[in-house]
């Protein structure tokens, strides 16, 4: 999928990524004692599982045209990114009440979230990795 010429899933990656970052920055300064962080850790988690659906999205098109010689490495990233987003979303609903944050214990689903960076880490270098040393995406210099 592209825009303008450029492919679409390495454009969008950024935002979810950055929200996610910021979600656990929240619950590090929430179990700090920083109460004010928490709703905001809960909103940036919660936009950052949302805006990763589009670049899921984005990302399962560019995989239909990818060289097959990537397709593992493609696998890994994709392994890595679903269950980042899962454990980020886990952590999400866990602490939610309805439609808005919960006042219920965060040690737990912090530490999902926690989790979900690691898997994040890995699933970005896995990224990283598909397009930087492979080319995944590029278009061929003449």
């Amino acid at each position: 999928m592209r825009l303008i010429g450029h492919p679409l899933h390495p454009m969008l990656v950024h935002f979810p990524i950055a929200f996610w970052v910021a979600g656990s920055v929240g619950d590090v300064l929430t179990l700090a004692g920083l109460a004010g962080a928490r709703p905001i850790a809960w909103l940036a988690i919660g936009v950052g599982d949302a805006v990763a659906l589009a670049t899921m999205a984005a990302g399962l098109v560019d995989f239909t045209a990818l060289d097959e010689r990537l397709v593992p490495a493609a696998m890994r990233h994709i392994a890595l990114m679903a269950t980042a987003w899962l454990l980020y979303t886990i952590a999400f609903v866990w602490r939610s009440h309805g439609f808005a944050p919960g006042d219920g214990p965060v040690l737990l689903p912090a530490l999902c979230g926690f989790a979900g960076m690691i898997a994040l880490l890995g699933g970005a270098w896995q990224g990283g990795e598909l397009v930087y040393r492979h080319g995944a995406g590029a278009i061929p210099q003449r």
